[in-house]
């Protein structure tokens, strides 16, 4: 065993709060590297163009969809395989992913039927919508093939109350250019353009009445 001489008035309490003291900072400083990294990179859905139908004069109200629980992450699924859902370590979304998604397909809507008046669910508007679109979304990911994939149920309701005039379970998958994020941000804002492309051949022929 190592025998410790303490001479010219070095204390055993002096080393111990000299040795104390370095482990201290030591820790202070791997809490300050640790937050020095940077954070995760976010990304946004972004609204894909389409064909252009004229002549529907509807009010139409975009609600806001309902997503998987399993899917509604700040961080963005990356893959769901063998039952495991992997989430990315350092990218994220950059809003509210339902939000996202409401906001797309209403600007997609716009965009394909400009003679419509289109808006979000809540959006501060005096107007009655005389046709609602909603979405039940149950995949939203990529999956173990490194396919994009978006399974959502549409409906198509006008005068809300009545039964719904269209509804259709739709999967649809894309390739991304890469492996990366931001190749399957892409693909999944393309998927969302195709569903967008379904809801406004049905929405095209809707005459402006309130009496659909």
């Amino acid at each position: 065993m190592t025998n410790l001489s303490f001479k010219n008035g070095l204390s055993r309490r002096h080393l111990f709060k000299t040795v104390m003291g370095g482990a201290v900072l030591a820790t202070t400083g791997s809490v300050l590297t640790a937050c020095g990294n940077a954070g995760p990179t976010y990304y946004t859905l972004s609204s894909v163009p389409g064909m252009i139908y004229r002549g529907s004069a509807s009010i139409i109200e975009v609600r806001t969809p309902s997503l998987a629980g399993f899917l509604d992450k700040d961080r963005i699924v990356s893959e769901i395989s063998n039952n495991k859902l992997t989430l990315s370590s350092s990218d994220a979304w950059g809003d509210n992913v339902t939000n996202m998604i409401g906001r797309v397909m209403m600007l997609n809507l716009a965009q394909r039927l400009p003679d419509a008046r289109i808006f979000l669910q809540n959006q501060a508007t005096e107007t009655t919508p005389q046709v609602y679109v909603e979405m039940d979304i149950s995949k939203f990911n990529q999956d173990s093939s490194g396919n994009a994939i978006v399974t959502a149920d549409l409906v198509i309701r006008y005068n809300g109350d009545k039964p719904a005039k269209f509804n259709r379970l739709l999967t649809l998958q894309k390739t991304p250019a890469d492996s990366g994020t931001q190749a399957l941000v892409v693909a999944l804002s393309q998927l969302l353009g195709q569903v967008s492309d379904t809801a406004a051949e049905n929405l095209r022929d809707l005459p402006a009445s309130s009496t659909l």
